[in-house]
């Protein structure tokens, strides 16, 4: 028994030796070497594998064996690297220990690896850089390998290869420079090509990628030749472009030593030499380029020895008519650059000569609201060539805007009024200035003899009767006031002012009359307070802004009390316009008031004048019934009218309304968006300057009327500009080109087109000042298999959990990218998705997540990225809320930072959003303590998260705070729980922008389309008013009385009668939409009926109606 006893003791006590033997050396595997890396043939060693039981390990790395040496610094390094002995006569092997302790020497360990270098070095093959070529100008690539070396300087052979089948296609493939001839592409193709270089010993290899996109290269035009006498001209690249519609850049080069300025724009400015003796011909090359491919035209300008002179007439001058003073035109800054005496030469508008620089003008019509007159100037040099210039003088009075057309629709108990834009496009005659402001709509039931009743009348302070309160009113938003060209209505030039401001309220020179109150504009009101049979008149009219008053400023210079004034002018009032000295303010009905002083010269907004019978804006109508047996589909409903591709991208906004149903065609109409790729765009995404275009096609899709277009009578460039105008066919030599219907910009009302107006918007914003709010158009909730995520399931997710995805833009440019991308987010109940590298306290490191991103377009995985900085984004120290956990927590920001696009034809990786998750923690889960034991299932919060402890746990917090992310997490007793299980997906499909190509079919034969008279529609035949009296609200006069029949079919005959069978009249009702017939209560002989009963009947046109409908039946009384 003692024997076994001291035996036990025995292993025991070896046992703990083994133990307390926590530091392992590990000195890598022996290896054999021909060469090193880099230029100076480094090997290194590999001793990362040793470790030591706490803290990191300490290393000292010893050569046992002559010919090699480590440096101290190295030595002391867990991968430490020496030279390779290139001298060497044989192949030799070499001994190099490695010593491992800790940072306490309580253990240490040694291991020992042999480096067998040859003496013969290995080659070294390098087959070049990868390269990124087009196929519009590049047919052929050298394979370049003759970076390639033998350190010994030994002779070496090469053979050039394709890894894609392509071997035929290298020339001279057993010689450093080969060529690859590369082979028609359909799509852009990538091409790897294999070298190996030998020196007859040893073999080495390497690769090289040649990616080969598709594309044609641009088309230089730099104009036509000419001759010129000007001192400074243009030239003209506009007719130069890339059928891919890449960015072009140019450059225009002198070949013969012309003065060029402005070289890189597409109109570069010349000047002309001052010392030709005669005339002489310069070559001038523009070189453009896409990018990837360049082009290059020449033109030849011919100089003249002798310039023309500069005709300088001076600016265009305007002069309000209620301060009207002559105008003096000074002809004398006109010059000549060869030094020449001048003479001058003023036409006038009606032909009259001139020969004085300097002549004066006179209005020759003052009491005529606006006159223009053109002056057109002549200089002539002794030589005998001249210059030429033009002015104009305008005298005017200030003018309101013009009105806009209106139109109207009248339906049941309803009037749907609208109009046109055309006033937008007004210009002050004065200024100038596009100062229209809003619409103001009025209504009379009088025919326009009153615009209201008498709470719409406006009274000035001495109770003046000055105008009426609009029925209603619309005017510019503050962002589209604000952002207004001053002197444009559509796009600002470079350096054009705005506006600036918001225009509201009331009028500051006229306070009765409100600007408006930032409503935004329309162009339809749906009047839904009428009456059928009462007749309604409506006015439509335009206001400006008016003129922005001066203000003085004081400022005192010094404390002596002297103060110097200065005149503040209007952003509004650039051109430092002056209202008169006076105003005059007169009655609704043009009947003068007063006149006031305007000692700060503004003038008030002006309106359009109200309509008379006749006058485009003026409109009258009579609410009814539309005939009973047709139909017009939902307004909201738009793929009723629009159907749409199914292969379109933008998910914009579709609006129409019915403007004139008598204008309505019955015919197909293909609607379809025309617009142009940005430089920064991704492939397929053509979004900027977006219009939509309209024609007329049959049922197989072609347009029904075209115009022909010869292509040997067209240049490339006019080819390449209208073969992408849609709906346009080549066939043989000729060009077809619908005739379009409608030609409007994205965002804007159309016209009156084909009865209807409408309206196509993008709902995300095409060019915003800051990077807008991500718009989803859906989320879908699914299972990763693509099976829809059941009710109980979605509701916890959503109501219960909070659960919550929010895209944002990324920075840096991300939204001009146009991402109209779907993606597909899926979700797993533990971090075993895609995994980044993070940097946070404890360095470099990897962070699994619990998810992994789709590019549903490319049908690529989107690289990830996420910065370790807790869920309140709180910085690397946030550790309470997350951060530097190595584990990702809730609205922790992850980056889809590396997903990769085709811009250009060329795969970019970009930064294009990120992603913010979020979901609550339920209160019932308390907060982790130091303080508690855990059991296994015990669920606690920590750093914004929730854990599940895996089993008993007493003291351990849950992160686990190891630079490897998945050792951590694996090593920890914990688990991350989330709110959704392992089969999520969501797919977010964000709003887009309208691309290139995105068309819709409209069958207008939907709009009013006829069904068949039943017994039921018949039904609904009444007689209004029933009984008839004297004096009812339907307009009646002594001399004009009149009954209605509604709800009646398109065509019917109806007939009255007597009780006693007697006929009394007879109706006769044929009308496309309107659903009402009146009758003026006279007989077949034109007396007016005597009061009583009478009973009518109503017979659809037998075409019209379902076999045996009877007529209708009905009866009605007149009370006298």
């Amino acid at each position: 028994m003692r024997n076994f006893f001291f035996i036990f003791f025995i292993i025991l006590m070896s046992l703990q030796g083994l133990v307390a033997q926590d530091c392992i050396a590990d000195a890598g595997e022996d290896a054999n070497y021909c060469t090193g890396s880099g230029s100076g043939y480094r090997l290194y060693l590999n001793g990362g594998r040793s470790t030591v039981g706490s803290g990191a390990p300490n290393y000292q790395w010893t050569v046992l064996d002559d010919g090699i040496t480590i440096s101290s610094s190295q030595s002391r390094r867990s991968n430490p690297y020496f030279a390779y002995p290139q001298d060497l006569e044989s192949n030799k092997s070499f001994q190099i220990e490695l010593l491992v302790f800790d940072n306490d020497n309580s253990c240490s360990d040694r291991d020992t690896v042999v480096i067998t270098c040859a003496a013969n070095m290995c080659p070294d093959a390098d087959a070049g850089d990868d390269k990124e070529l087009s196929s519009g100008c590049f047919f052929e690539t050298f394979l370049d390998g003759t970076d390639s070396e033998d350190p010994k300087g030994e002779a070496l052979t090469y053979i050039w290869s394709s890894l894609d089948g392509y071997d035929d296609l290298i020339e001279n493939k057993n010689t450093p420079l080969a060529t690859f001839i590369f082979p028609q592409i359909e799509q852009n193709t990538l091409f790897s090509f294999l070298l190996s270089v030998s020196d007859g010993e040893y073999i080495r290899k390497d690769t090289s990628q040649v990616y080969y996109f598709k594309n044609q290269p641009p088309v230089a035009d730099a104009g036509k030749n000419f001759e010129t006498c000007d001192y400074e001209f243009r030239l003209n690249g506009n007719r130069s472009y890339d059928p891919d519609r890449n960015k072009l850049t140019f450059n225009w080069v002198s070949l013969d030593g012309l003065s060029i300025s402005e070289a890189r724009t597409i109109y570069p400015k010349v000047t002309s030499p001052l010392d030709l003796t005669s005339s002489k011909s310069y070559r001038v090359e523009l070189n453009l380029s896409d990018g990837y491919c360049q082009d290059r035209d020449t033109i030849i300008v011919t100089i003249k020895n002798n310039l023309c002179p500069i005709a300088i007439a001076g600016d265009d001058i305007r002069v309000a008519k209620f301060d009207s003073y002559p105008v003096f035109l000074d002809a004398s800054n006109s010059w000549d650059p060869d030094g020449s005496e001048l003479t001058y030469e003023w036409q006038g508008p009606n032909g009259q000569i001139f020969t004085e620089p300097v002549i004066k003008i006179d209005d020759a019509s003052p009491t005529v609201p606006y006159t223009k007159y053109t002056y057109r100037l002549k200089v002539t040099d002794q030589a005998g060539d001249f210059g030429e210039d033009s002015v104009k003088i305008i005298f005017s009075e200030f003018s309101a805007p013009i009105s806009p057309e209106i139109f109207a629709v009248a339906d049941h108990n309803r009037v749907l009024v609208s109009w046109d834009a055309s006033s937008e496009a007004s210009y002050d005659s004065l200024t100038g200035y596009s100062d229209f402001e809003g619409y103001r709509l009025y209504r009379s039931t009088d025919g326009g003899i009153t615009w209201g009743g008498p709470d719409d009348r406006l009274y000035d302070y001495d109770g003046n009767f000055v105008g009426w309160i609009p029925y209603a009113q619309y005017d510019f938003d503050q962002s589209a006031d604000f952002n207004h060209c001053v002197y444009s209505h559509t796009s600002c030039d470079q350096g054009e002012p705005r506006r600036g401001e918001s225009i509201s309220g009331l009028d500051p020179l006229s306070p009765r009359f409100s600007l408006g109150n930032d409503s935004g504009i329309k162009y339809a009101f749906i009047d839904s307070n009428v009456y059928d049979g009462v007749e309604y008149t409506y006015t439509i009219t335009a206001y400006d802004i008016g003129l922005s008053p001066f203000e003085i400023s004081f400022n005192q210079t010094d404390s002596s009390g002297i103060f110097t004034s200065d005149t503040i002018w209007s952003g509004l009032n650039p051109g430092k316009f002056l209202g008169p000295s006076r105003l005059s303010y007169f009655t609704e009905g043009g009947e003068f008031i007063r006149e006031v002083s305007n000692s700060a010269r503004g003038y008030p907004s002006l309106e359009s004048k109200k309509g008379g019978k006749g006058d485009k804006n003026f409109i009258t109508v009579v609410p009814g019934y539309i005939a009973s047996n047709i139909s017009f589909p939902d307004e909201n409903n738009m793929e009723a009218l629009f159907d749409s591709d199914p292969n379109n991208v933008g998910t914009g906004t579709r609006s129409y309304f019915i403007v004139d149903r008598s204008k309505i065609i019955q015919a197909r109409i293909k609607y379809e968006i025309q617009a142009e790729k940005g430089e920064d765009a991704i492939d397929g995404m053509a979004c900027e300057n977006p219009y939509i275009f309209g024609y007329e096609i049959d049922d197989s899709g072609n347009p029904v009327s075209t115009k022909i277009s010869s292509l040997s009578q067209i240049t490339p460039f006019e080819k390449d500009s209208i073969s992408g105008l849609p709906g346009v066919i080549i066939e043989g030599n000729d060009l077809y080109i619908p005739d379009y219907t409608i030609v409007n910009k994205i965002g804007q009302w159309t016209g009156l087109t084909n009865g209807i107006r409408f309206k196509f918007e993008n709902d995300i914003p095409l060019y915003p000042y800051e990077t807008p709010e991500f718009l989803a158009d859906t989320v879908e909730w699914s299972n990763q298999d693509g099976s829809p995520l059941d009710s109980i399931s979605f509701y916890t997710l959503l109501y219960q959990s909070g659960l919550t995805f929010g895209l944002q833009y990324a920075p840096g440019g991300s939204y001009e990218r146009r991402l109209n991308i779907d993606y597909k987010i899926e979700l797993f109940d533990e971090p075993v998705g895609d995994t980044v590298q993070i940097l946070n306290l404890d360095g470099l490191g990897d962070m699994a997540l619990p998810l992994r991103v789709t590019n549903l377009k490319t049908g690529k995985r989107v690289g990830l990225n996420c910065a370790d900085i807790g869920s309140e984004e709180g910085g690397f120290f946030d550790t309470e809320n997350g951060a530097s956990d190595n584990t990702w927590t809730r609205r922790e920001v992850i980056g889809f930072r590396y997903d990769t696009l085709s811009v250009g034809g060329v795969p970019t990786e970009s930064h294009t959003f990120n992603l913010r998750i979020d979901f609550n923690i339920p209160a019932k889960i308390k907060d982790y303590s130091d303080q508690q034991t855990y059991s296994m299932g015990d669920t606690v919060a920590f750093g914004s998260m929730m854990w599940r402890a895996k089993e008993a746990i007493d003291g351990i917090e849950p992160p686990s705070n190891n630079s490897n992310s998945t050792i951590g997490l694996k090593n920890n007793p914990w688990e991350v729980i989330y709110p959704w299980d392992k089969n999520l997906a969501i797919t977010i499909r964000p709003e887009k922008l309208f691309v290139d190509g995105d068309n819709w079919v409209s069958d207008m034969s939907i709009l009013g389309a006829p069904d068949l008279v039943e017994k039921a529609t018949m039904s609904e035949i009444k007689a209004v008013p029933n009984p008839y009296v004297v004096h009812s609200k339907f307009n009646e006069t002594p001399a004009s009385r009149k009954m209605r029949f509604t709800h009646l079919p398109q065509r019917c005959q109806i007939t009255i009668f007597t009780v006693s069978g007697e006929v009394v009249a007879s109706i006769s009702h044929d009308e496309r939409y309107d659903g009402n017939a009146w009758w003026d209560l006279t007989n077949l002989q034109g007396a007016s009926i005597a009061p009583g009963l009478y009973i009518f009947t109503v017979e659809p046109h037998s075409d019209d109606a379902v076999n045996n409908t009877e007529p209708f039946i009905g009866k009605f009384a007149v009370i006298r």
